[in-house]
């Protein structure tokens, strides 16, 4: 994802280039990066505009405004708040980190449990997290490759995704996974998986002959 190039450019921190050279994913809402098997590797950069989680973010960034160079992500991830209007530690999906989830349990004299952390306390109002995914999906169309992916993760709490999906008009929708399971903290609800390709993205034929007319390689030299 991140060269040497874009860093000596200033679009990305030399200490992330530096720290994570193989990067080819972005999480652009890493939160405890509780879907995730692997919670650690140098392939994908997480990151996150809340500084106080249990696992720290690779960058404390807001994703509506990166900063990162044009068309410099392979592979996005996109999973916003499902619903608003949440207090930090007031719930269960408002807990950032384990100090404000044990006090979260001990309130209401309950069990352990993980800190997944939604994002649910970060907008107040409907209008706010729309104007956030609005705003989030215009930064990512800009940053990511020409014919990279955007995978968004969506929650039927309190909106369809049919009225999340407009907002996304500048992008080719090329899949749709319907998600149910038993071991989904918000089974009732259907979530989904939904892949996007930018609706500019080149002709992968054009492509094709474009690097074949380009190329001047010879045998030999490859010999």
């Amino acid at each position: 994802m991140f060269n040497q190039n874009f860093a000596k450019k200033g679009g990305i921190p030399i200490e992330i280039y530096e720290q994570k050279p193989e990067a080819r994913i972005l999480d652009a809402t890493a939160a405890n990066r509780a879907f995730w098997r692997t919670k650690e590797s140098n392939h994908i950069l997480w990151i996150d505009i809340e500084p106080e989680l249990e696992i720290p973010p690779d960058m404390v960034l807001d994703c509506t405004n990166t900063g990162f160079p044009d068309e410099s992500v392979m592979m996005l991830i996109f999973d916003p708040p499902h619903w608003w209007g949440d207090k930090t530690g007031e719930n269960y999906f408002s807990c950032r980190n384990k100090e404000e989830k044990q006090k979260f349990l001990d309130k209401y004299n309950m069990g352990s449990a993980g800190c997944a952390y939604y994002g649910t306390d970060k907008y107040q109002s409907k209008r706010e997290l729309l104007n956030f995914i609005h705003r989030s999906q215009k930064e990512f169309n800009r940053i990511l490759y020409p014919d990279g992916v955007l995978w968004l993760n969506w929650s039927e709490v309190k909106l369809e995704l049919d009225r999340i999906m407009p907002f996304f008009r500048d992008w080719d929708e090329m899949l749709r996974l319907p998600i149910g399971s038993k071991f989904q903290t918000l089974s009732k609800y259907q979530n989904w998986w939904v892949m996007l390709m930018k609706k500019d993205r080149p002709d992968p034929q054009m492509m094709l002959t474009n690097w074949q007319s380009s190329d001047t390689t010879t045998t030999e030299e490859i010999e």
